[in-house]
């Protein structure tokens, strides 16, 4: 017997709340599409390729497909069954392909490029976050599309109390500084390690092959739209 729709629902959990069937959707924490105009997301994707990286149950993935894209990747480091993925692709019926890795593994000779590359809630997780961008460099052939955290608003001290760079000290509202979090200071989530200021966001992307075109601020998060460039890795890169 196959199962009914909220039997395959029930079946996962669920980070993205996520249309699967015309007015049925799925209990995700998280409704991204109440942010997508604050963030800048594009609204036409005709023609394109798109990968999205770590997308977790796929919304933007999803997204993507809706709004014309010729083909999107879906990858994250979990198995396709990790979360809601597989569930939401065959309720929806979508061609959104899938692969296991993580931004560290991508390579264009396996994966191919892409148009678009959307790296949503990623960066504030990785331990190497220059080299995730340098990563994403060799797959893109035209815009990133960046979404994080940033220090800016949320500044951790060290009892744990969070304040504002301005709060601290004036001249530190448009540095150019990174916040390491060892342990689960930021949120008490050990998967956090590293929280840029907007300005030093900006910076990372523009080092690494990309020219920025638009940085957005909304609440403790920043969106970053850039376009690749020709791109050279430095000469004392494996110093």
């Amino acid at each position: 017997m196959t199962a009914t729709l909220e039997q395959q629902i029930a079946s996962r959990q669920w980070y993205h709340r996520i249309e699967v069937a015309p007015g049925v959707f799925t209990p995700g924490r998280y409704d991204p599409s109440t942010l997508l105009d604050t963030m800048g997301f594009p609204k036409d994707f005709s023609g394109q390729t798109v990968l999205d990286i770590g997308c977790l149950d796929g919304f933007f993935s999803f997204e993507a497909e809706r709004l014309g894209a010729t083909r999107v990747l879906a990858t994250d480091r979990h198995p396709i069954g990790h979360c809601g993925f597989e569930v939401a692709q065959r309720l929806r019926g979508s061609r959104v392909e899938y692969a296991e890795a993580s931004v560290f593994d991508l390579d264009p000779g396996v994966h191919g490029s892409f148009d678009v590359v959307l790296f949503l809630g990623v960066f504030y997780h990785l331990r190497h976050p220059l080299l995730a961008l340098e990563k994403i460099r060799r797959v893109c052939t035209g815009t990133m599309f960046l979404e994080t955290q940033v220090l800016d608003s949320q500044f951790v001290l060290s009892d744990g109390r969070m304040t504002t760079l301005a709060q601290l000290n004036p001249a530190l509202a448009d540095s150019m500084m990174l916040q390491f979090y060892p342990g689960a200071e930021l949120n008490s989530d050990p998967s956090n390690w590293f929280s840029p200021t907007a300005k030093c966001l900006e910076a990372m992307v523009a080092t690494s092959g990309f020219a920025v075109r638009e940085v957005r601020r909304f609440g403790g998060r920043a969106s970053v739209v850039a376009d690749a460039i020709p791109f050279e890795i430095p000469r004392w890169y494996d110093l």
